[in-house]
Parts: structure tokens; C-alpha cells; sequence
């Protein structure tokens, strides 16, 4: 999960409203669980969400210091070099499903790869690390913009003419439905969970249960699942197990949850024997 529009630029377009809407509504949404579980189990974990807030805002920032590479060189550059331009606005329906469908299609590729491929791996990572599946955990985002890859999934959205603020608006208007995904409270709720990314096809995500692993790499849509081979339901003989298979050496502090596997990555390249060990340790799977 990164954010890599221009808010001033975005906001430009949509009635500023939603823009603004959505801080409040986090917020509530938040306390409003904490509340729920507390009154159900006795307790709730703020020290967990704690970090997750530390996570969010050095995301912010980080990204903040990164936007002008990636929005305004790279997807603009891109932009400048496009194969046509796709007119879209909020009343041309068309334009917007295809770039909701390309969006949503763009996401599912890069998670999957953020999977598979350990330099990505290393930034997404930071999102898997929560070992309780509340709203908070959501914010759980990288702090390394450039080498988590992301944005890159979404430059031939840009490269065939789609406006990049548009592109990128998208995406993370998909990020902000998923927020609301990553709770136990909610239930299993039917069919729905084979069409769209519901809590429940979001928890097999986050599992780090063998039956589990590597599924459910959808943003709004599960419908890239089916088609490529990764969907999994929840099942309710296997309890799920959230966290990381290989846990981070400090479950509370930010800069090891941010940092500990490109660390990693680099003491194994150094230890390579061969360019092939070293090329191994960065592109391979985690």
C-alpha cells in the first residue's frame, strides 16, 4: 500500500469534500473497533496500533520527500511520451470503469510481485508485520517509496494516455476502500467474498498460516484471483495466524519494522559468493 498522488493536484479535480471526509471517518473507525473489542475480549492492543501510527507518518514523510521523482519526473515524464490521451472525468463512465478495471488489475500485479520478489518484499513486508488484523494496521506502510516498486505498475496505465493524477487517484482510492478491510469484526458475508476484497478474504491474505500464504492478492476485485490461480476463502476449521513467518527481531520499534529486511538483503549480498547468489538475494523470493 503506497500513496503517490499529488493531494493539491487530485483535490483539483474531486469536489474537496471527499477529500477531507475521509481523516475523520479513519479516526472514528478506529476507536470505534477499539471500542467494540474491548467491550468483547477486555482488551485491545494500543501499543500495536501505536506503532502502526509511528509507521503511518514516517510513510507520510517519506513519501512526501519522494513525490516529486515519482509523480512529477517519472509518471510525468511517462505522461509526456503516451500513446494517446484518454479524456476522463467524473461524467465520462466509460473512461472511468476501464481505468478502474486497469487500476485494480495494475494493484494485483504489483502485490503479487511485492510477494515473490524480495527487494519488494522488503517494503511490503512492513504492512504483513501486524500480528492483530484491526483497521490500524492498515496504516502499516513502508518508509522506502522508490524501492518498493509500486508506482512502477501503474506507468503503462499512464503510458497508453490516462492522466498520472487520475492513475494515481485511483489507486489510492482502492487503498482507501481497503482500510475497511483489515478487521475481525466482520464476518464472513457469502458470495460476496468471491467477488470483492472483503474482511474476510483480506484476513487469508494476511495469514501467515501454511493453507494460507500468498493469496487473496486483490485490491477491490478478487476477480484477478480466480482468474490467475490465488484465491483462497477463509476456512473455518484453521484459525489464522497474522504476523510474518519470520517475525522482525523487534515487534515495536519502527525503524526495525521499517528497515530490518533491506538490512537483511544487504549482509546476504555482501556474504554472496557469486554475482548469482547476490542477484538471488535481491530478485528472488523472500
Amino acid at each position: 500500500m503506497e500513496f503517490y498522488f499529488s493531494v493539491a493536484d487530485l483535490l483539483d479535480k474531486i469536489p474537496n469534500k471527499i477529500g477531507l471526509t475521509f481523516i475523520p471517518i479513519f479516526v472514528f473507525t478506529i476507536f470505534a473497533e477499539a471500542i467494540v473489542i474491548h467491550g468483547r475480549h477486555g482488551n485491545y492492543s494500543w501499543k500495536s496500533t501505536g506503532v502502526s501510527s509511528l509507521l503511518a507518518i514516517g510513510h507520510i514523510l517519506t513519501q512526501a520527500a519522494a513525490h516529486g521523482l515519482i509523480f512529477g519526473v517519472i509518471a510525468a515524464g511517462v505522461y509526456a511520451v503516451r500513446l494517446t490521451t484518454i479524456p476522463i472525468s467524473w461524467d465520462n463512465w466509460p473512461s472511468l470503469i476501464a481505468l478502474f478495471l486497469l487500476a485494480d488489475l495494475a494493484f494485483y500485479f504489483e502485490h503479487r510481485c511485492s510477494h515473490r520478489i524480495r527487494l519488494l518484499w522488503a517494503s511490503h513486508s512492513v504492512h504483513h508485520s501486524t500480528e492483530q488484523m484491526v483497521v490500524a494496521a492498515a496504516f502499516r506502510l513502508s518508509w522506502t517509496p522508490i524501492l518498493s516498486g509500486v508506482f512502477l505498475f501503474y506507468l503503462p496505465i499512464v503510458w497508453i494516455g490516462y492522466d498520472p493524477v487520475w492513475v494515481f487517484g485511483m489507486a489510492s482510492a482502492s487503498l482507501t476502500y481497503q482500510f475497511f478491510v483489515h478487521t475481525e469484526l466482520v464476518k464472513r458475508i457469502g458470495w460476496l467474498d468471491w467477488i470483492i476484497n472483503t474482511p474476510s478474504a483480506h484476513r487469508v491474505h494476511h495469514a501467515s498460516n501454511l493453507e494460507y500464504i500468498d493469496k487473496n492478492f486483490g485490491g477491490v476485485l478478487m476477480i484477478w484471483d480466480h482468474l490467475f490461480g490465488t484465491y483462497q476463502p477463509e476456512l473455518a476449521h484453521i484459525k489464522i495466524r497474522y504476523g510474518l513467518s519470520h517475525a522482525r527481531s523487534s515487534p515495536t520499534n519502527a525503524f526495525v519494522i521499517a528497515y530490518e529486511e533491506l538490512w537483511q538483503i544487504l549482509k546476504d549480498v555482501v556474504r554472496a559468493r557469486s554475482w548469482r547468489e547476490r542477484i538471488r538475494s535481491v530478485m528472488g523470493p523472500p
